[in-house]
């Protein structure tokens, strides 16, 4: 995983951290709100702060005592990390240039505005930023376990899932799902199989410990069968409606390609092994498993025949709101 998009955000990530802890309190209020300006630019980043604030509305009210002059901390780690997030967004929105460091004064006896800002960096900020760093550690491992799913399938079950979807085509799709459900269950991931939402039923959403869910659906790739771009198109809308309906920022859809022809899904960043759409603050993965049989070698398949899908055609945006569509 170390070549995924997670991964180079979470790289930036440290280096936002590391100008922070080298500012003076001269310049320290701007640093924070040039990172807040990273963190609230990057879907990734932005996704996991505004599922935090959407957890923890009321300590908007802690964050407010705090920069009273009353500082504010957590009893818990999930209530510190609340207060630590509304504290630093509102000082961020703030014109003044003081304000962290007479909040770092009333949390230490020092008289100095370097150890004033250290105390406020250590109390709000750095605990912030780990929350963060956490979160994108569970993304990255949700990403790493489909990733070795599709090698495990395209190197060693493609045949045998290939005539599974064959054999009943009505119900292919469940057949791959079901086979999804059986590998994540045996890599420690406990799920719900297709619960009831305002928007259907999902393939897939999980239970796992904590308050995070795998939102995830499967659709299978092939034109000749009338599983088309446009199948895939409503399989992301489905994805899409789902992430609302459970208020998750993230989505994955599983897409099984079962025809010759390749699948390329272009989305401008490149950094990433696996392609993403955001949408709305919600970013939908897209996993895609080639389980076609080849009866040649790649020597002599001839020239490369491919189906190219955009987020243009995965979205369609209101043309009077051009920044409606995120890659």
């Amino acid at each position: 995983m170390d070549s995924d998009y997670i991964q180079f955000i979470r790289y930036k990530l440290q280096k936002r951290l590391k100008r922070i802890n080298s500012s003076e309190f001269q310049s320290f209020h701007f640093t924070l709100v040039q990172t807040w300006g990273f963190l609230q630019g990057n879907e990734i980043t932005k996704g996991i702060l505004d599922d935090l604030e959407r957890r923890c509305p009321e300590l908007e009210a802690e964050a407010e005592k705090t920069l009273g002059g009353a500082p504010q901390v957590g009893l818990s780690e999930d209530e510190n990390d609340g207060i630590c997030y509304w504290v630093v967004k509102k000082c961020a929105a703030l014109v003044e240039l003081d304000t962290e460091i007479n909040v770092g004064h009333q949390l230490s006896s020092g008289s100095k505005h370097n150890e004033a800002v250290e105390c406020f960096r250590l109390t709000y900020v750095e605990p912030l930023f780990d929350y963060i760093d956490e979160h994108i550690d569970d993304k990255r491992a949700v990403l790493a376990v489909l990733r070795k799913y599709k090698h495990r399938c395209e190197w060693f079950r493609r045949s045998e899932l290939l005539a599974a979807c064959k054999q009943d085509t009505q119900k292919g799709e469940k057949v791959l799902a079901h086979d999804l459900y059986e590998y994540l269950h045996d890599q420690g991931l406990h799920f719900h199989i297709e619960p009831e939402s305002a928007s259907g039923r999902i393939d897939l959403i999980s239970s796992q410990t904590g308050k995070d869910r795998l939102v995830a659906d499967v659709k299978i790739f092939n034109p000749d069968g009338g599983q088309n771009a446009a199948y895939l198109t409503k399989g992301f809308r489905q994805v899409y409606d789902y992430t609302k309906d459970f208020n998750e920022q993230f989505g994955y859809l599983i897409i099984f390609k079962t025809c010759e022809q390749d699948l390329a899904i272009s989305t401008p960043r490149q950094e990433s092994c696996v392609p993403f759409v955001t949408h709305n603050n919600k970013t939908i993965f897209l996993v895609i498993v080639d389980i076609f049989e080849y009866t040649e070698s790649a020597s002599k398949r001839g020239r490369l025949k491919t189906y190219d899908i955009t987020p243009e055609q995965l979205i369609q945006c209101d043309t009077d709101k051009p920044n409606a569509l995120q890659v």
